[in-house]
């Protein structure tokens, strides 16, 4: 990426900012605007904030919408712009706007996969501790930067299942179509079992990347296995059957709730951790906060890692203010995984220090206050 525009986002009327190709250091006390950058960054590979899901948010107080203009190359290609727009008062259906070369685009979903990023954040540790939406969170940005037709699914489902729910809460208060429902739950039964496929294709390839790591990080003393846990039985060799036998078996209770109570929004993952050949156990509940903290670091490397096998390039790092979080030997690791064969790094700090001296010798500073951009 060569040039970084932002207008009306956050705290910056207006930024102007041309990177290094290699490690930029934004430096500066907190709350100057060093994190809205790179949130700015990651919201344009994946038209979503990492921060809020309020959109309205992302848009400077008193201004109609927010923009996020980039010029990138991917694999050679000649450069071109990349924009997302964010209106407070709606841009079309979603309240967004994204364009390719100055050409609006019909979804928001074309923007995906010209601008590939992977983010390290202290709220990482909420992907191993957290709630499973947390985790579900996790699986449905990280595999819609790489599979756009991912993203198309995980939105088609959803519109299938907010039908399927309307007609469940009118079974529930005595009234309600059962050729209806059947009509909807075709369709939640076929997206959402392309979702559990690609999840768990995924998590394969990215547990094998990612256990390596996670026992390097620990001196080979721990063993990472990462498990899908669907919301109901995948017993058989095709999970459109084992989905549609599930919400067959479970229609009494889903309209007596009126809700669908299986399917991809209801899954979730677990980490077990342990001696190698051991017992291992679910890091959420039985791992400390610094064997959490290093599973959650080791699935970012990986993730690192499995783009670039992707795309054949490395994506984008963003590191937000994680250092401080991290002992000299995890700081390494990320610096080893993340500077090492081009791409480029945005890193925010409040301090230098943390940062190996080579590292900052041969990198783009600049000191951010209160929206301003000054190279050090």
């Amino acid at each position: 990426m060569s040039r970084l525009e932002l207008t009306d986002f956050r705290n910056y009327e207006r930024l102007e900012f041309n990177p290094g190709t290699g490690l930029n250091v934004l430096v500066g006390p907190n709350a100057q605007g060093k994190t809205n950058v790179l949130e700015a960054l990651y919201a344009l590979a994946t038209t979503k904030s990492h921060r809020t899901s309020r959109d309205t948010e992302l848009v400077r107080f008193g201004a109609p919408l927010a923009r996020v203009t980039a010029e990138v190359q991917k694999l050679g290609d000649i450069e071109h712009d990349l924009e997302l727009a964010i209106g407070a008062g709606g841009i079309g259906t979603s309240g967004k706007l994204v364009k390719l070369g100055g050409s609006k685009q019909p979804r928001l979903t074309d923007l995906l996969g010209h601008l590939n990023a992977v983010l390290f954040a202290s709220t990482d540790l909420d992907i191993v501790r957290g709630e499973p939406d947390e985790r579900r969170r996790f699986l449905n940005y990280e595999i819609s930067q790489l599979s756009p037709r991912y993203a198309l699914a995980l939105a088609s489902y959803r519109k299938a299942l907010e039908g399927r729910n309307r007609l469940l809460k009118d079974f529930k208060h005595g009234h309600g179509d059962v050729a209806s429902l059947e009509a909807w739950t075709v369709p939640v039964i076929e997206h959402g079992s392309k979702l559990i496929e690609r999840r768990q294709a995924w998590l394969m390839r990215l547990t094998a990347l990612a256990a390596p790591i996670h026992q390097s990080l620990t001196a080979g003393l721990e063993t990472l296995e990462v498990v899908y846990q669907a919301s109901f039985p995948l017993l058989s060799e095709s999970v459109v059957d084992a989905f549609a036998m599930a919400l067959k078996n479970a229609r009494r209770e889903e309209t007596a709730r009126g809700v669908t109570t299986l399917g991809p929004q209801r899954d979730d993952l677990t980490f077990r951790i342990g001696p190698p050949g051991g017992l291992l156990l679910d890091a959420r509940t039985y791992g400390s906060q610094g064997q959490q903290r290093t599973v959650a670091l080791a699935l970012r490397l990986a993730e690192r890692q499995l783009i670039e096998e992707t795309i054949g390039e490395p994506p984008i790092v963003l590191l937000d203010d994680v250092l401080s979080d991290l002992d000299e030997s995890r700081r390494n690791q990320i610096f080893a995984l993340s500077l090492t064969g081009g791409g480029q790094t945005f890193l925010t700090t409040t301090d230098l220090s943390p940062i190996p001296l080579d590292a900052v010798r041969n990198a783009r500073v600049v000191t951010v206050r209160q929206g301003i951009f000054r190279d050090a």
